[in-house]
């Protein structure tokens, strides 16, 4: 009888462990942190620009400190261009902004986390941040690229630096020597601060995507935390 009890305990005991095993989740590897990052990233991308072309419907889509540039041609007699410059300028960044998804997928594709854990678990647009710091540069030339190719096609680079020029003079912040890189860097800024944003978004509701990766990464980093000295602990 007491060999029976003392089985029915040890069986309880092993079945109680079985139970709780189930409840532990697996931790995630470097490499699955890191993949689902980049997953989120790819979301937050799709829905930035999906949100900034439906913002542009209606408007020309050109940054508001194009005015003072466009100004500055009547201001130097060149004011039967401006139509023409307007209408070159903004088919040139709506062409490079078609392009927006392929130039943002290429920098996240090329894009290597140090320590994609401690990225998931500090929240917020920490991914969006690592992201910009490290291609933000690449980004920006492949859309000043892509602008000046079509800008190429029209008057715009031979009357920019007279605009510039002109606009300069009064200017606290100075107007870049080339049309392209003006556009391109209001482009892209804009681009990474809507990403961000929607980085955000995608982390609060991660398993609408439903990727494996990611709710298993984010599943098990969600009750953890950043302690002072940098280390991942549990909330």
């Amino acid at each position: 009888m007491k060999y029976i009890s003392c089985s029915l305990l040890a069986l309880c005991l092993f079945l109680s462990s079985c139970a709780g095993l189930k409840n532990v989740l697996p931790i995630p590897t470097d490499f699955e942190s890191a993949l689902a990052l980049k997953e989120v990233l790819n979301s937050s991308t799709f829905k930035a620009l999906k949100t900034l072309n439906s913002m542009k419907n209606g408007e020309n889509g050109l940054p508001e400190e194009l005015q003072p540039i466009l100004a500055a041609l009547n201001t130097v007699g060149y004011g039967d261009k401006v139509e023409e410059i307007t209408k070159s300028i903004q088919n040139a960044t709506t062409i490079a902004a078609a392009e927006s998804e392929i130039i943002m997928k290429d920098a996240i594709k090329q894009l290597k986390f140090k320590d994609a854990a401690k990225i998931v678990v500090t929240g917020g647009d920490a991914a969006t941040t690592v992201l910009k710091q490290a291609m933000y540069k690449s980004v920006l030339n492949r859309y000043s690229e892509r602008i000046d190719l079509e800008l190429e096609k029209s008057d715009v680079n031979k009357y920019w630096p007279i605009a510039a020029g002109a606009a300069n003079i009064f200017a606290k912040d100075k107007v870049d020597k080339k049309a392209s890189d003006f556009l391109a860097k209001r482009a892209v800024d804009g681009l990474f601060l809507s990403v961000g944003a929607k980085e955000k978004d995608t982390r609060e509701s991660y398993k609408k995507l439903g990727n494996k990766v990611v709710t298993k990464v984010f599943d098990y980093y969600k009750d953890k935390k950043l302690n002072s000295k940098g280390k991942i602990v549990k909330s």
